[in-house]
């Protein structure tokens, strides 16, 4: 142990494990979105409904989803977006959890077909990030839908799988920016009080470094090329993080080899050369 550690080694192992997974199922991540100081874009963290908009809300939600999805690398999954059903139509749409996330504070549906069905209020799409971090979260559960742990798992520590995986995702900046819809969704009705920020940072800039780290980039060239995309004190928590992953050296040994595959002399071999 050392001083100034961003998580638990309980928690940090946790997000070896699913990183390793997310890996071995999904292949390597790919790097999030570099901003451009010459051409800003609007960023996903920014983008909410506006009564101005010439889309209805429901319009402005499709079309919201679809580029959500697209920049998870999620496309090409059958996966749907609607409004809150009324009573009639929950009956149609069965609840769903993964076995570590029975306790999910809102745990998506099927559809008749199987198919992912995400539910959101369209009354709460004006709110900042309400729309974009519900998506996420619910695109990196269905990711996580047949992960099975090694162990048990607390409610917060679900919380932690699912904020790997958006990480994953290349959302880990975008959630970042929207701190209290992370605390909404990981905070349970049991809960005394809100998850602490602390958490939430410490848990993202981990995961966002675990990844980054794979990739085999330094904690220098972390905060050159995302800087823009992080506060001041998020922005503090980079090396500390970077500092305590590299110390598990097999850990993230691991995750580098399958973060970077190399051809093996089978698969170079041209057979071409025996015909």
């Amino acid at each position: 142990m050392f001083i100034g550690r961003v998580m638990r080694d309980e928690d940090a192992y946790l997000q070896f494990e699913i990183m390793s997974w997310l890996i071995s199922r999904y292949g390597p991540p790919r790097n999030p979105k570099v901003p451009s100081p010459l051409h800003k874009s609007e960023r996903l963290s920014e983008l909410s409904w506006d009564e101005d908009d010439t889309r209805t809300v429901f319009d402005w939600a499709q079309d919201t989803f679809g580029q959500i999805k697209s920049e998870c690398g999620m496309s090409d999954l059958s996966i749907q977006i609607a409004p809150y059903p009324d009573q009639s139509f929950g009956t149609r749409h069965m609840k769903f959890a993964q076995s570590w996330n029975t306790k999910s504070k809102e745990p998506y549906r099927v559809d008749g077909y199987g198919r992912p069905v995400i539910h959101y209020n369209p009354a709460d799409c004006e709110k900042p990030g309400y729309f974009v971090a519900r998506v996420i979260i619910k695109l990196a559960e269905i990711k996580l839908m047949s992960f099975i742990p090694e162990r048990g798992i607390s409610p917060l520590q679900s919380g932690i799988l699912t904020l790997t995986a958006a990480c994953y995702m290349r959302q880990g900046f975008t959630m970042a920016a929207l701190p209290d819809a992370i605390g909404y969704y990981l905070t349970h009705e049991v809960d005394t009080a809100p998850v602490p920020r602390r958490i939430i940072d410490n848990t993202l800039a981990f995961s966002n470094c675990l990844m980054l780290l794979a990739k085999k980039l330094t904690p220098e060239q972390i905060i050159a090329t995302y800087g823009p995309l992080m506060t001041k004190s998020y922005r503090k928590k980079i090396r500390p993080a970077c500092k305590q992953i590299e110390s598990y050296e097999a850990e993230i040994k691991t995750i580098r080899l399958l973060a970077n595959p190399t051809r093996s002399n089978f698969q170079d071999r041209s057979y071409a050369v025996y015909a």
